[in-house]
């Protein structure tokens, strides 16, 4: 379990004055409000060290925010990596993805949802922009109907090294940097806020573990950027103290524990094509939720002796 990293300073004080302050970009919290975590890699990879969630509950220690991770891994703003249908064919109905989603955005009933698409989409290169943009569109006008406050996430460039040759880097940094424009558009038509990673991670190396997935570190860094794109409260502790280390961890533990809630290792039998044959793995994942309920108070207890 990731605890006792740190970020570079250079990067972070330029983040500091690249997001310079915006009252329209205030992002302010309620009590016992529920936030979900929702994209590709970027969100699914970010559970296992908890920065961006421990950054946000360090700036409202007595809100009681809750938080839901279902970012998953290859997934696009259409939710192609989402279906179950693997009966039908390897990924199903493409648009049974899409349904699957809607329906757990339903259950989840968020109040704040955190978006970060347009890293797989942009393998399409330019031809794809447009399908993005109105895929991205699309998606919007879903989560819109269950969720009022929604937060678009840029995409964020590959880095050099790593044994990747630099003509390849550019030519994907400059295709990256324009899904990241095309984000940045859709949030502006929508009025939601947006958060811009790619200038930031624009300015140096050294955040990722192979060139396009953030290391620890690297999520450290993305999580100071949106805290002071949206303007939150600085952390009433210092984002390396002991006592946010231990935080963190628990955060981390709630975490894992709600990922094999949702995304259960026998999911075939569960939710999938197999769901018939035994039925009673149908009612294992709910038996985790008491668990769940216990870090989460556990967070709370931590927060609140802050």
């Amino acid at each position: 379990m990731r605890s006792n990293h740190t970020a570079k300073l250079p990067l972070l004080l330029l983040v500091m004055l690249l997001n310079a302050c915006n009252s329209e970009e205030v992002l302010n919290f309620k009590q016992d409000e529920k936030v979900v975590f929702l994209g590709n890699a970027f969100f699914e990879n970010a559970f296992e060290n908890g920065e961006i969630e421990t950054r946000i509950s360090l700036s409202f220690p007595d809100k009681n925010i809750t938080f839901r991770n279902i970012g998953w891994s290859g997934d696009n703003v259409f939710a192609h990596a989402r279906t179950r249908a693997r009966g039908g064919g390897r990924f199903g109905d493409p648009d049974h993805g899409f349904g699957i989603l809607a329906q757990q955005i339903s259950e989840l009933n968020p109040d704040k949802i955190f978006i970060a698409y347009g890293f797989n989409e942009s393998f399409e290169d330019e031809a794809g922009l447009d399908a993005y943009s109105n895929g991205l569109n699309k998606l919007l006008e879903m989560l819109s109907q269950h969720c009022s406050e929604l937060v678009l996430i840029s995409t964020f460039p590959m880095e050099q090294g790593f044994g990747i040759p630099t003509a390849h880097i550019t030519n994907r940094n400059q295709m990256l940097e324009k899904y990241a424009v095309a984000t940045k558009e859709q949030a502006l038509k929508s009025g939601y806020r947006y958060v811009d990673l790619f200038t930031a991670f624009s300015q140096e190396n050294g955040y990722t573990r192979n060139g396009i997935h953030l290391s620890a570190d690297g999520y450290r860094v993305a999580a100071a950027v949106i805290a002071n794109d949206l303007e939150l409260p600085a952390p009433v502790v210092k984002i390396d103290s002991e006592k946010a280390n231990e935080i963190r961890n628990t955060i981390v533990k709630k975490n894992t524990l709600f990922f094999h809630r949702w995304r259960p290792r026998n999911d075939a039998f569960v939710y999938g094509e197999r769901k018939d044959e035994q039925r009673i793995a149908q009612e294992e994942p709910a038996q985790i939720e008491p668990f769940i309920s216990q870090q989460e108070a556990a967070i709370q207890s931590l927060l609140m002796e802050l």
